[in-house]
């Protein structure tokens, strides 16, 4: 027997070796951990560090309810989840069209929306309007499809206003009035329901008619600008034929008055002359009734012929009755 192993063991005090067990994890790694973990806090407390262009603005969630409208600059939301930040545009201007989508290529013809004017005709309509975001809040959250709602509204305060007038007016005069008419009923619906939409303008792009209809309304158009060519002319005419009339007019009244001041300064001066002649008469009648007689047959006899026939081979005078006549 082997003394070694047959000799007691002797308790010292000291526990015996223990079998080995799985190995701990090392305290050493803690501070690389906390490290860590103030680093993702950190960058998630940083994250909350956003800006808002000078074109745009932010509207603040805070749990899903708005909390904040922020205008440009640089600002501080708490990180997700408990901050959501929404930006918009507020400056840019958006279109929509009324009962159509607007055409994607320039040029583009479009068809409109038909609507029943007053007199009863059937016309097509194409409308565009545009607009921009007034409350960045409500335009995210109280409606769904701005556009859609715009459209919807507009295509019926179009065919409300169309359907009080006659398509002559539609076509003509009326175009700028349904234009106003559309935008400023559509805008106050909109207020009403909240949309945070601002409408900038309305613009009627066409209106269409049937071909036949269209055809009939074309030859009034001709009638009208033939009718106002044939003004134009008559006033050309009565422009170019009036003044040479008064101006006949006017050398026709200016010879009446000469003549007329001539005819009186004749009469007046016959009159003076009858009346001297008479004063003459009555002082010596014989001797004024012979220088008339010679006066006047001077006047005369220079303008005939005279012929002398001889009396009795002239055994006697001829009488050329120059003198006075015997009493």
């Amino acid at each position: 027997m082997d003394l070694q192993t047959a000799r007691p063991q002797v308790d010292t005090g000291t526990a015996a070796p223990e079998a080995p067990s799985a190995p701990r994890p090392s305290r050493r790694r803690a501070p690389w951990l906390g490290g860590l973990a103030g680093i993702v806090i950190g960058g998630s407390l940083l994250s909350g560090i956003f800006t808002v262009a000078a074109d745009e603005q932010a509207v603040v969630r805070r749990f899903g309810r708005v909390a904040a409208r922020l205008g440009p600059g640089i600002h501080y939301r708490l990180p997700w989840p408990v901050d959501r930040v929404d930006v918009v545009k507020t400056t840019s201007v958006m279109k929509t069209g009324v009962g159509f989508d607007l055409p994607e290529v320039e040029g583009q013809s479009v068809t409109g929306v038909e609507i029943l004017t007053g007199d009863t005709n059937i016309i097509s309509v194409a409308m565009a309007l545009q607009y921009v975001i007034r409350n960045p809040a409500a335009f995210l959250f109280n409606v769904e499809n701005p556009p859609a709602l715009i459209g919807s509204v507009a295509e019926s305060v179009l065919t409300e206003t169309v359907l009080g007038m006659p398509v002559d007016e539609v076509l003509t005069t009326g175009r700028l009035a349904i234009q106003e008419r559309v935008k400023t009923r559509t805008q106050t619906i909109l207020d009403r329901y909240d949309s945070g939409i601002q409408l900038t303008s309305a613009n009627m792009m066409g209106i269409t008619l049937d071909g036949s209809v269209a055809q009939a309304f074309q030859d009034v158009a001709n009638a009208g600008a033939d009718r106002e060519n044939k003004i134009n002319q008559g006033r050309a005419y009565a422009n170019d034929l009036l003044p040479k009339a008064r101006g006949e007019a006017r050398s026709m009244v200016l010879a009446a008055q000469s003549y007329k001041e001539q005819r009186v300064a004749e009469a007046i001066g016959n009159t003076t002359r009858f009346l001297e002649l008479l004063a003459e008469y009555d002082k010596a009648p014989d001797v004024t009734r012979s220088r008339l007689y010679l006066e006047a047959m001077e006047r005369i006899l220079p303008k005939v012929k005279k012929y002398i026939i001889d009396s009795e081979h002239g055994q006697k005078p001829v009488n050329l009755r120059l003198g006075p006549t015997p009493q």
